[in-house]
């Protein structure tokens, strides 16, 4: 086996589903993964995390994102709007994302 197909990236591009359709969205949020440095560090940064600072986290995950807006204003990515868009009631978002980076196939390279 060729070792370089086991070199994980550092992100990925996680598509966002439609719950209704389960159709792909034009929302594609970027994400640090397991492997990378930037996902030791957010574990680092607080020892003593409670699940409550799990929206923390995932805040520190995320990178960016591109498509993705609120009541038809285009939202920039900030630490704030991933906060907002997280914190989100219906947390569908947050659910999709959440199950992306935990899947560490996501991240290695395609085969």
């Amino acid at each position: 086996m060729d070792l370089s197909l086991l070199i994980a990236n550092d992100t990925a591009e996680c598509v966002i589903v439609d719950p209704y359709t389960d159709k792909d969205t034009d929302i594609v949020i970027s994400v640090y993964g397991p492997y990378s440095t930037q996902y030791e560090d957010a574990f680092k940064k607080d020892q003593s995390r409670k699940e409550s600072d799990a929206l923390e986290l995932l805040i520190d995950l995320t990178s960016g994102w591109v498509n993705l807006s609120l009541e038809g204003e285009e939202l920039e990515f900030s630490r704030e709007n991933a906060s907002l868009v997280y914190s989100m009631e219906s947390k569908i978002v947050k659910r999709q994302v959440e199950r992306f980076i935990l899947n560490n196939k996501n991240f290695l390279p395609k085969r």
